[in-house]
């Protein structure tokens, strides 16, 4: 952990894993908004209800919104510091990460029933981790989305059906090579 208490993840190498987010309905109890891609390059304000950033980039940086398929497949830009605020290169950069978060069938968007869940458990079930979770958002990445040697800040967010954002959430990924 951070000083101020951010969960650190420490990984020897920046590609070959997994950032899952699951969320919960909050104080109005409406439903997550699932999506991981709302894009207009004409409107900020238009975003996923996955929102996410990072404190470096990931890849080559490449500012294309979701240039996640091959043979075109590059980085996310890095939003430093945090900010969601309405302009067209953070929706842009939002909206890149959040479309590598996909669901069970390649659609961008959350997981909204456990059995579909990318998290296994011992007993070899697929299921969310947090007991009151409704939806779980599963995001690969793999080598064009590389993390960088040392330390990187993702910060997410969520959105509901009804436009409630949630607090800010924050974890570090820290790529520690191997000597």
């Amino acid at each position: 952990m951070t000083s101020d208490g951010v969960l650190i993840y420490e990984r020897s190498f920046g590609s070959g894993f997994s950032i899952v987010l699951e969320a919960k309905p909050g104080g109005t109890t409406a439903d997550i908004d699932s999506s991981t891609l709302n894009s207009n390059p004409a409107d900020p304000s238009v975003l996923p209800g996955l929102q996410i950033e990072v404190s470096h980039a990931l890849g080559d940086g490449s500012s294309e919104v979701c240039d996640d398929t091959p043979p075109t497949t590059g980085g996310v830009p890095a939003v430093n510091p945090v900010d969601f605020s309405p302009t067209q290169s953070v929706a842009d950069a939002i909206n890149d990460l959040a479309c590598r978060f996909k669901d069970g069938f390649g659609s961008h968007s959350g997981r909204i029933k456990s059995t579909e869940a990318c998290t296994t458990f011992a007993d070899g079930g697929f299921r969310f981790k947090g007991d009151n979770s409704r939806i779980q958002f599963c995001g690969q990445i793999n080598e064009p989305l590389s993390f960088p040697p040392g330390d990187t800040v993702v910060t997410a967010r969520v959105r509901d059906v009804v436009g409630n954002i949630s607090f800010p959430s924050r974890i570090v990924v820290r790529i520690s090579p191997r000597p």
